[in-house]
């Protein structure tokens, strides 16, 4: 892992994270032709809080890291800060000057996809450079075919994501944002949608919830929450009970319908 004083004083002439941008271009013909996705910006935020980048806009990206612009983005904070997330540009308030910049260098509209991993979360802002605002119901209508381009980008480019992993960075003064990502933790969202469908379930079967999703054994899931495996399997049952199904089979179909969003 590599250490320096600002991101602004980055060799952006000849650093690993602006060279690819030929590769760029090529993966995101899809969404270019069918959804006017032409800027494509990645960077990855390590649990460490050392970061990754990439973008097929370097003259836009620069100008984003000399003048210090991840020092008013929300999307610039470690990564405990964050769950899964679609964000359209326009709804962020705190945005202003990023947005007035990025669109003196063409890039008008867009959203970003903010995906957990095991070692961090990943952001993919995806942008036009169209002055037609309707193209936001476009991304609001097919969130699932964007999900679906950012998995190929993590299947098809693992070779590029290794280069980059071993180019890590963390910058001094990145740590001087002082903005918050307002969401909500996995757990509220589950409590969320437990209530609206009148699951009345105890925190406990709650916290069950996301890792029966996940797969988990009753073992395995004792082992996490450090309780017995005798009581996951009361929890469990009691939650087929009051979910009114009868197997672990209907069980998993009802979580996997009813919990989709934030699995």
């Amino acid at each position: 892992m590599n250490k320096i004083t600002s991101w602004a004083n980055l060799d952006f002439n000849n650093h690993v994270f602006f060279n690819s941008v030929a590769e760029i271009n090529e993966l995101i013909q899809p969404i270019n032709k069918y959804f006017g996705l032409d800027s494509f910006n990645y960077h990855k935020t390590f649990n460490d809080n050392s970061q990754i980048r990439l973008s097929n806009k370097t003259d836009w990206y620069k100008h984003y890291l000399s003048q210090k612009l991840y020092l008013q983005s929300i999307f610039e904070l470690p990564a405990v800060n964050y769950s899964r997330s679609r964000i359209i540009w326009t709804n962020i308030n705190t945005h202003s000057v990023i947005l007035h910049d990025a669109a003196m260098y063409g890039i008008k509209h867009g959203v970003t996809i903010v995906e957990p991993n095991h070692d961090g979360y990943e952001f993919f802002f995806l942008g036009t450079t169209t002055s037609d605002s309707s193209v936001i119901n476009k991304y609001l209508s097919n969130f699932q075919l964007l999900d679906k381009f950012i998995q190929n980008f993590k299947s098809a480019n693992q070779n590029l994501l290794l280069k980059l992993h071993a180019n890590k960075i963390t910058a001094d003064d990145w740590f001087d944002n002082k903005l918050k990502f307002e969401s909500i933790n996995d757990i509220d969202r589950y409590s969320f949608l437990t209530e609206l469908y009148q699951y009345q379930l105890t925190p406990r079967e709650i916290e069950c919830l996301p890792l029966l999703i996940k797969g988990c054994t009753s073992k395995q899931i004792a082992e996490f929450l450090k309780i017995s495996h005798r009581t996951i399997e009361d929890y469990v049952n009691n939650i087929k009970y009051k979910m009114n199904v009868v197997s672990k089979n209907e069980l998993m179909s009802l979580l996997a319908d009813r919990f989709a969003l934030i699995v």
